[in-house]
């Protein structure tokens, strides 16, 4: 082999090699776009794309041109699996902390809890940003858990918005409340919700596609 082969670039996915039809294009976008029109057909999305040895993906920086790019792909089910279970981890503690916060708000001043808001939102944020993740994986499959899903979906949202609204009116009443209460029974909800019927849908079909 010549030295000129050795830097002829070249295109992975999984350790596989990808050949191109009309040769490898130059430009790094271009065969990103390129693989992912492919690979979206298969129901798969690319979850590293490794440009000369930098991740794009983490980097946020794609050069204009390359030698070697090494792609991961996952299947939707299995990205929306991973989401889910790490997601889960950050989330262990999420009611005991809620309920010691709805019993502190009523002994701390109010200027005090209004200003430690975002510390609040940011404990919750995670929760409710794993719903708007969902949403896209469900619209496209329609599990046949769809409808718990929305429905325990609209309980987060409505809940958030009444955590919102209590900072509105400066009631610590109701925060209170609303977070030993509503939150809390929600939280029971999707976390029982998770383990018992998404998690093991997911893991079935994540296995339906390894035995294929």
């Amino acid at each position: 082999m010549s030295c000129n082969d050795q830097k002829m670039p070249s295109v992975w996915v999984d350790s596989e090699e990808v050949v191109f039809k009309e040769g490898i294009p130059s430009e790094t976008v271009k065969v990103y776009d390129l693989l992912m029109g492919v690979l979206a057909q298969d129901g798969r999305v690319i979850v590293e794309f490794v440009v000369d040895g930098t991740d794009t993906l983490r980097s946020g920086e794609t050069p204009g041109s390359f030698l070697k790019i090494e792609a991961k792909s996952q299947t939707h089910h299995e990205l929306t699996l991973r989401l889910v279970m790490e997601t889960s981890k950050h989330l262990v503690h999420m009611e005991e902390h809620m309920q010691a916060y709805a019993v502190n708000v009523l002994k701390t001043s109010w200027a005090e809890v209004f200003q430690r808001m975002d510390e609040l939102i940011a404990k919750i944020k995670p929760f409710a940003e794993l719903f708007d993740n969902l949403v896209p994986y469900v619209q496209t499959y329609d599990p046949p858990w769809k409808k718990t899903f929305e429905s325990i979906a609209r309980e987060q949202a409505c809940t958030l918005e009444g955590i919102m609204d209590s900072f509105e009116r400066a009631s610590p009443a109701i925060l209170s409340d609303t977070l030993a209460c509503r939150f809390c029974a929600n939280f029971r909800e999707a976390s029982h919700f998770f383990a018992s019927v998404l998690i093991p849908f997911l893991k079935d079909r994540v296995t339906e596609r390894v035995g294929q």
